[in-house]
């Protein structure tokens, strides 16, 4: 479909360059034309090419090669998290004790690894991006102290102290704190970003992306 519309660009493109030889005055619906057409084909390139809904087993999800991805094993429980198409995805599959042994030895990446993870079955699929706070939440922690924050579950992750951006998880995402005031660049090595911003106050938080999706608490069997 992505090449056929490409040609009907091409054809149209080529057919509006032959009318402007012969007229030197563009006709306002060749134009609206062709706008719509562009605005198809990127409607097209934008449509997703894999449904969240067909994902049946870890070799579904290993196929999506989404550059956003984590993974973790807990004794017999294998946790993936993932993009798909701006969303951000969960997926919780129990596996046999005898397995599990067997990949606590191996490397994520190894081919072994794969190969034994590829058949089983996706137990639980959750929409993380559920969980993302919206601005309306974000906006309401202005004014707060980095006491505050801590105490609420955020915990930094890195920061700038020229921008005074701390990365900042809170459940399975990561956000950007900006905090008000500034560190002297004399105070930068000795800086703890857990303790020195307990009495600095939040000038603004955004989102940023996926933080620790994969830390979840399991029950071995």
């Amino acid at each position: 479909m992505k090449k056929i519309l490409s040609l009907m660009l091409v054809c149209l493109m080529a057919a509006l360059l032959l009318a402007g030889c012969g007229n030197s005055s563009s006709d306002a619906p060749q134009g609206e034309e062709q706008e719509q057409s562009q605005e198809q084909s990127q409607e097209q390139s934008q449509e997703p090419t894999v449904s969240v809904d067909s994902l049946k087993t870890i070799g579904d999800v290993l196929a999506l090669d989404s550059e956003t991805f984590q993974s973790a094993l807990y004794e017999n429980v294998l946790v993936y998290a993932f993009e798909l198409d701006g969303t951000y995805y969960r997926t919780t599959t129990r596996i046999p004790q005898d397995m599990a042994e067997t990949l606590r030895e191996l490397d994520f990446n190894d081919e072994k690894f794969i190969e034994f993870v590829k058949p089983l079955a996706i137990e639980k699929l959750e929409n993380l991006s559920e969980q993302i706070l919206s601005q309306d939440e974000l906006d309401a922690l202005i004014g707060k102290t980095g006491q505050e924050l801590l105490d609420e579950g955020w915990y930094s992750s890195g920061y700038n102290l020229e921008t005074m951006e701390f990365w900042m998880n809170y459940e399975p995402f990561v956000y950007t704190v900006t905090f008000d005031g500034e560190v002297a660049k004399e105070d930068y090595e000795s800086f703890d970003d857990e303790e020195d911003i307990k009495d600095l106050t939040v000038k603004s938080v955004k989102f940023m992306t996926l933080g620790e999706a994969t830390n979840v608490e399991t029950e071995a069997e």
